[in-house]
């Protein structure tokens, strides 16, 4: 799968996975759909369904929709930057 990656995400290279969470970082090396694809969603048993809250009652599972995007995490990273250049506060 060929990927065109937004430039901050280039210039940083892995730098910025400091910054980025596992579901980030995955959807940067797999793109958006691979990864979502990975998650085996349709499966009601899949891992992508268990939280670590310790939770069983109601709802324990992950919310799909909070699948990131690229463009999300491009907004991450400018903003951090922006906080780091004193241009807006954290």
């Amino acid at each position: 799968m060929s990927m065109e990656l937004p430039e901050i995400i280039r210039k940083g290279a892995f730098a910025c996975f400091g910054l980025l969470n596992q579901a980030e970082i995955a959807v940067i090396m797999m793109g958006d759909d691979a990864y979502r694809e990975s998650l085996d969603l349709e499966n009601d048993d899949a891992p992508c369904w268990v939280t670590p809250s310790g939770e069983t009652h109601g709802f324990v599972g992950w919310n799909t929709q909070c699948v990131p995007t690229i463009e999300y995490i491009v907004w991450k990273l400018e903003r951090h930057a922006k906080i780091v250049s004193g241009e807006i506060k954290g």
